[in-house]
């Protein structure tokens, strides 16, 4: 095993969101599945996830309403359009 000098740092690996998303979003499964203890830590867990993502962070809110409203509008007259084509013929 080589020295490291000193002052160097070892090499962290980037935090992995939906790793750790999986693992907080798992909890809700988890408790129906438990009972006695198992149950009860499973859903004090489950509290405590809910408290830190009660205000959602800001990368996991839902978009803007214009923004679903137009996407939605693009979808269905697109769909509209198509079928009155297929209808026309």
């Amino acid at each position: 095993m080589a020295a490291r000098p000193l002052g160097h740092h070892p090499v962290r690996q980037p935090v992995r969101l939906l790793h750790l998303l999986d693992g907080l979003l798992t909890q809700g499964s988890l408790t129906t599945k438990s009972s006695g203890v198992s149950q009860r830590r499973q859903l004090q867990r489950l509290e405590t996830t809910q408290r830190l993502l009660d205000p959602l962070p800001e990368q996991l809110a839902p978009p803007y309403r214009q923004m679903v409203l137009f996407w939605r509008g693009l979808r269905w007259a697109t769909v509209g359009l198509l079928l009155a084509w297929l209808l026309k013929r």
